[in-house]
């Protein structure tokens, strides 16, 4: 990543990820996904393969400088909502995409987010807040109201949202993990993105610091 990086292309570590562990569980990844044979090594040939695709979706996408993005949340960097809704578009519809891999970060920052309690797992006052969390991203692009609009109290809010979690916590155990949320969520984005989904609502301008903040760092 030097050379992306002299030029403002990719972010430095520390701004990518909150943490060392969430940086090497995020290359673990990304390695699995190179290592096709499930070795545990990859050859430089894997490596270029790899390289020359991920570079070349890189330039077709149009490569931008790096910016903080949604707060600090992901490396996800619309610019306009058709762009929002064309990196949506190709989040879902390959597993094996840049996109999905971009998303599928983005998703587990929000989770951490509201996982204050770092346990793995977040129960449905978590959910809550995870929902906020997660929403300011399509909020930005005009594409969810804001929770103001969309329930009259607090209270509604709240039992709106718990009706919800249990629709996920399918073994009813009371908390849900990461991949019960990212499950849920992928598919609730593909339904919309699919669905035709159109900016019909006020933009909402977003703090740069919102991730860092929802752990008060």
């Amino acid at each position: 990543a030097a050379a992306p990086r002299k030029f403002g292309f990719a972010p430095l570590a520390s701004e990518q990820y909150v943490s060392v562990e969430e940086r090497k569980e995020a290359r673990s990844s990304l390695f699995k996904t190179i290592d096709i044979e499930s070795t545990g090594a990859i050859s430089f040939q894997d490596f270029l393969a790899w390289a020359m695709e991920h570079i070349k979706s890189k330039v077709l996408r149009g490569a931008t400088p790096w910016k903080a993005g949604v707060g600090k949340l992901s490396l996800i960097q619309p610019s306009s909502a058709e762009e929002f809704v064309e990196f949506l578009k190709a989040a879902t519809s390959s597993t094996s995409s840049p996109e999905h891999k971009d998303l599928y970060f983005h998703l587990l920052r929000c989770f951490s987010d509201a996982d204050t309690s770092m346990s793995g797992v977040i129960d449905a006052d978590g959910f809550d807040k995870l929902i906020d969390i997660a929403a300011m991203a399509p909020r930005k692009f005009g594409f969810a109201p804001s929770t103001e609009a969309m329930f009259k109290s607090e209270a509604e809010r709240k039992a709106s949202r718990a009706a919800l979690f249990k629709t996920i916590d399918r073994d009813g155990g009371g908390t849900i993990s990461f991949d019960e949320f990212l499950g849920w969520a992928m598919e609730h984005i593909k339904g919309k993105v699919t669905g035709g989904v159109k900016a019909e609502y006020q933009p909402m301008s977003i703090a740069e610091d919102a991730s860092l903040a929802a752990k008060n760092l």
